[in-house]
């Protein structure tokens, strides 16, 4: 893929002469003029353990309140009982791509004593031959001594559907979830800033004198993210792949209608964890590779760890192929904006806000 705004990111003022015109402007620049490599490295090598140490302590921390919530699980999985779970094959000429229905309906019950955080129900569709067409999810959080988590919902597919199969179960809830999300994520990016202040210093600098150019590559970038999740779709529809993970899920479970989670989660979502994962994917990956080995292999291994990092914890590995399509970009842009990172996370920005405000569209009922 050629760079269509390549040019654009020289500095202001430099003469032509100052490098070879076939070494490009992001490989002649430092990696921070204001320190030497060996610092540099050093710097580099921290955040990255910090950020590892981050998640490493988060999870501690959320599977350890887990179970002093609910010191046996299997007693209170077993609590949750699944009643009058059915479904109704029918037809429907709604849609000529996908004329077969099913009215799916059923309960699970709390008969525990304690009131659960969440519940939830993942229902798989099969075709006569035994393969899978389609699945579906359902969770309330909040579920109450004797209360249910009601499912009652219309689906429709492109073959007929002759049998289902449910599993069941319980979590904490989402709101939990997102307030240790949103600490998380918080921390490490204030850490970031404060320990790394002289590199984002610089970068400011640099991208307040070539503003004009930085939206352009902004916005660029992100038609080049657009396009990059486009393929990657079409790849996943030709490998027979259904086009949402795990952590896509999880992250759609969060909204609700009240403005301070909204506010968290524009905060988290689309503030905080681009300065955290394009220090990290960017900035510190790069930083390990020496400019001699060129651009290539740092943002194809940048967007392999960026892509599988979103899925490893739900182990839904080929669901990594749209994520690991937008990391590539994102490396490619960071490196074509000389290594400029207000450049690649307002790339990563914009596109998380677009997700967030058809998340926000969607809950109020604007979208189909």
């Amino acid at each position: 893929m050629t760079n269509p705004y390549e040019d654009l990111f020289k500095t202001a003022g430099q003469p032509a002469s100052a490098q070879p015109a076939t070494t490009p402007p992001a490989e002649a620049e430092s990696d921070d003029p204001l320190d030497d490599r060996h610092k540099t490295d050093k710097l580099n090598l921290r955040l990255l353990v910090i950020y590892i140490l981050g998640l490493v302590l988060v999870n501690v921390a959320m599977y350890a309140i887990f179970f002093l919530a609910y010191p046996d699980p299997a007693a209170i999985q077993a609590g949750i009982v699944p009643t009058d779970v059915n479904f109704i094959p029918s037809a429907s000429g709604l849609d000529q791509d996908f004329p077969h229905a099913v009215i799916l309906a059923g309960r699970f019950e709390n008969q525990n004593g304690v009131r659960l955080g969440n519940v939830y129900a993942d229902f798989t569709f099969y075709d006569v031959d035994g393969n899978i067409i389609g699945t579906s999810s359902y969770s309330q959080d909040g579920i109450d001594p004797d209360q249910a988590l009601f499912v009652s919902d219309v689906l429709y597919f492109d073959v007929a559907v002759d049998s289902i199969d449910y599993d069941w179960g319980f979590d904490m809830s989402s709101g939990f979830y997102l307030a240790v999300n949103a600490i998380h994520t918080i921390s490490i990016a204030l850490i970031f800033v404060i320990l790394d202040h002289a590199h984002f210093a610089d970068r400011w600098r640099r991208t307040r004198k070539q503003w004009t150019q930085a939206i352009g590559g902004i916005v660029m970038g992100e038609l080049m993210v657009y396009i990059a999740l486009v393929v990657s779709s079409v790849v996943m529809e030709r490998l027979g792949l259904s086009t949402g993970s795990e952590n896509e899920a999880t992250i759609a479970s969060m909204f609700e209608a009240d403005p301070v989670v909204l506010a968290t989660l524009f905060l988290t979502l689309c503030v905080f964890t681009p300065i955290v994962e394009e220090t990290i994917f960017r900035k510190v990956l790069f930083g390990f590779f020496p400019k001699r080995m060129g651009a290539t292999l740092p943002i194809l291994l940048s967007g392999l760890v960026f892509g599988l990092m979103h899925v490893a914890a739900n182990g839904d590995f080929l669901q990594a192929i749209p994520y690991v399509m937008m990391g590539f970009v994102f490396g490619y842009v960071y490196w074509s904006s000389g290594r400029n990172i207000y450049v690649v996370m307002g790339v990563h920005f914009l596109n998380n806000f677009i997700s967030f405000l058809i998340y926000v569209a969607a809950l109020y009922g604007f979208m189909g």
